[in-house]
């Protein structure tokens, strides 16, 4: 009868092991698309300048893999954002095969694409990110507290001349060079007409300003709210401030002033700053607040890809706020650069890019 009751256990366990290999898939496909231009023409459906084949299939392996990344749960996004540098330099090692699976070289509008299939080890990715989980988790007496988050991304809507006058001035002069006929009564005389043209700059030099206008706020405080997780802390922003100002009765028109001073200035007055503080007194609703502004450059071509380029310069502040009043704890002057296949993508992930390694970067301070 044990023998019997033995073999049935058995048996079962190894349904179990066959139904149920594991809980989670070990490989994971995604595909990717690869562009480039060309100029030399084309060979056997690729293009034959040197190098942009191997250019354009490694274009179509980062897109696929951003999309392996973008479907992940936020924590597993957070870790990694943490730790990407690593992980591209290493990338081959999670991905077990790689294959074309359309390519078309277009002699009529000299363009070459690629679409390629990737296959992802899912679980060596999972296993180094728990990891470096381990070692770049920061927790303790920030864990739980809240943040205001007044960060103002701005781009730029035009540039315009600032110190530039243009002077024409014309100068006419007469000469008789020689008089070819004379009589009693009249003369006939050549003439030669000199007409000078100056163009005058004013000043030494012409210096430009640029004006900006409002950024995609919305990733710029998703970005926000991802650097404060990691941190396991809470993100509010303005609208939450305003409507729990409104159930007080404390005045936040304040906070529009603010906004408007950064896009166009760049900068808070001391009176913006003087009304911060007494409302941060008032509402008592969180304990640090990121102030300051994220500037995005117009995009340029990437000398290596030939891509849009966007540069983002940040300039915030981290405060305490207090009862007694709202203190400087750190501030954060950086820039950093993107490159994404279109102008608007660039923006966006210059953006994001600043705002949570800005942020993270201010709390790792105190």
């Amino acid at each position: 009868m044990k023998n019997k009751i033995r073999i049935f256990f058995l048996s079962l366990s190894m349904l179990s092991i066959g139904f149920f290999p594991s809980f989670a898939s070990t490989e994971v496909v995604v595909k990717g698309t690869g562009f480039n231009s060309f100029s030399k023409g084309c060979s056997k459906n690729k293009p034959r300048d040197k190098g942009l084949h191997e250019a354009t299939m490694e274009k179509a392996k980062k897109k696929a893999w951003r999309r392996f990344v973008s479907k992940q749960e936020d924590d597993v996004i957070d870790t990694y954002d943490d730790n990407e540098d690593e992980i591209l330099e290493n990338l081959d090692e999670f991905i077990l095969d790689m294959s074309v699976l359309n390519q078309e070289c277009d002699k009529s509008s000299k363009t070459y694409e690629l679409i390629v299939r990737l296959t992802v080890d899912d679980r060596a990715f999972k296993r180094f990110l728990t990891k470096a989980t381990g070692n770049t988790s920061r927790q303790g007496a920030l864990a739980g507290q809240t943040t205001l988050i007044l960060l103002y991304p701005r781009v730029v809507s035009k540039t315009i001349d600032a110190k530039r006058a243009d002077v024409s001035e014309t100068i006419s002069s007469f000469e008789g060079d020689e008089v070819s006929d004379v009589n009693e009564s009249s003369a006939s005389i050549t003439e030669r007409s000199v007409s000078k043209t100056a163009k005058i700059k004013g000043g030494s030099t012409t210096a430009s300003r640029n004006l900006y206008k409002m950024g995609n706020q919305q990733d710029a405080q998703a970005s926000a709210t991802r650097a404060l997780r990691r941190f396991k802390m809470r993100a509010t922003f303005p609208a939450n401030m305003v409507a729990r100002s409104e159930r007080m009765g404390v005045d936040a028109s304040f906070l529009n002033t603010l906004r408007d001073e950064f896009i166009q200035e760049g900068n808070y007055s001391f009176n913006t700053l003087a009304n911060l503080e007494n409302f941060s007194m008032d509402i008592g609703a969180y304990q640090y607040i990121v102030l300051g502004s994220i500037d995005l450059s117009e995009a340029r071509t990437d000398q290596q890809s030939g891509l849009p380029r966007v540069t983002a310069i940040v300039n915030i502040e981290l405060y305490e706020a207090t009862m007694d009043g709202n203190f400087v704890l750190a501030t954060a002057n950086e820039s950093y650069n993107a490159v994404a296949e279109t102008r608007e993508e660039a923006q966006s992930v210059a953006l994001k890019k600043a705002a949570k390694t800005a942020i993270e970067g201010l709390f790792t301070q105190i």
